[in-house]
């Protein structure tokens, strides 16, 4: 039997990725959607679809639109206590804690607690230690949040992991090239009749800096000791739909040798790996020879090559590729890629879930 989820959001691009992500899943059932009244009503399979995949056969749910101070009531009715957020910073601020409090399991996509110090912000291949923090939370009486990343940190920090703990980072630069879809549905609108675009991010700099620092930090007691490395980094939007491209150059403290990286990054795996959860790929990290295709590239770690349909298979686009790698002495080089709508958004988080789940986080 599935564990029944609910999920905050209906109609969004991220939404739309944790509804095609949840169709056949294993684990999890989705049983309920909550969304703007706009929406309420309205059944899954009658939104519109703003994904290009064909949509999946979605359960026959409507759309609940409800006031704040009855959301944890609904929930108890159906029998759910582990809910996705999908949600705008400003509105998840408010309505995760009230799911907190209620005694609910969050697993947020959105940025409004994940600098917060007793929430747990992780990717499972890189801290999965962190989670301590989602169980210290519940020693308080409440439920707990976790939160995945910024879905532009996801190809910078799972690479930058294991390089960290061999050789250490002095100082880390990124050049960011971001899609349109990380902007969201309206942006993406608005390009569709433009030959250009605002290139500008605001705050999105600060935002990476912040999360790398804490996502390489180690935890002490109840507390995350973020990373002190100094960084550099410069974001910008590019026209392009899917895919968030970074650049970038790290100062290690020593000089390996460029056989001993690309052996380290290809040959990586982590306890998502071991413990055989069902978004995980089975590398991680994906080393391209030529340069990095978009393309073919959203769909790195797919299990089947020929049918990449990431409703099916839930390890496809969950996969960091890298090219370009060079070492000149103590400074490590390298582009990367990932889909920053599923690795970087709804199938990272869902990796979160699964990997809480397996650890009997949420009993």
């Amino acid at each position: 039997m599935r564990l029944k989820v609910a999920l905050l959001g209906s109609s969004g691009i991220v939404s739309q990725r944790f509804q095609q992500r949840l169709a056949n899943h294993p684990w999890f059932e989705l049983a309920a959607v909550f969304g703007s009244s706009k929406n309420s009503g309205i059944s899954l399979q009658e939104l519109p679809w703003n994904l290009p995949e064909t949509p999946p056969e979605l359960p026959d749910i409507k759309v609940i639109n409800c006031p704040n101070n009855e959301l944890n009531f609904q929930l108890r009715k159906l029998n759910i206590q582990l809910v996705f957020s999908a949600l705008p910073t400003a509105e998840a601020e408010l309505i995760e804690s009230i799911l907190r409090a209620g005694g609910n399991f969050v697993f947020s996509n959105s940025a409004a607690h994940r600098m917060d110090s007793d929430v747990p912000l992780v990717i499972p291949e890189l801290n999965p230690e962190h989670l301590q923090l989602f169980t210290l939370q519940r020693n308080n009486g409440s439920g707990a949040i976790a939160c995945s990343t910024n879905c532009t940190v996801m190809p910078v920090a799972i690479p930058l992991a294991t390089i960290a703990t061999k050789f250490g980072i002095i100082s880390l630069n990124v050049r960011s090239e971001q899609s349109l879809s990380g902007g969201g549905l309206e942006l993406m609108a608005a390009a569709t009749n433009s030959t250009a675009i605002n290139p500008e991010i605001p705050g999105e700099a600060e935002k990476i800096a912040e999360e790398a620092l804490r996502l390489l930090g180690k935890i002490e007691s109840s507390t995350i000791s973020p990373a002190t490395f100094s960084t550099n980094i410069a974001c910008q939007r590019i026209m392009r739909q899917f895919g968030h491209t970074v650049h970038v150059k790290t100062e290690l403290d020593g000089e390996p040798e460029l056989n001993d990286v690309v052996d380290l990054l290809a040959n990586y795996t982590s306890l998502p790996q071991t413990l055989d959860l069902p978004s995980a790929p089975i590398n991680p990290i994906i080393i391209r020879d030529d340069d990095i295709s978009p393309k073919e590239d959203c769909w790195a770690g797919a299990t089947n090559p020929q049918n990449r349909d990431p409703a099916i298979d839930l390890k496809a686009g969950m996969a960091i590729v890298i090219s370009n790698l060079s070492v000149e002495r103590n400074v490590l080089s390298f582009s990367a890629f990932s889909e920053n709508t599923i690795r970087g958004a709804a199938g990272g988080c869902l990796l979160l879930a699964e990997l809480a789940f397996k650890q009997e986080l949420l009993l």
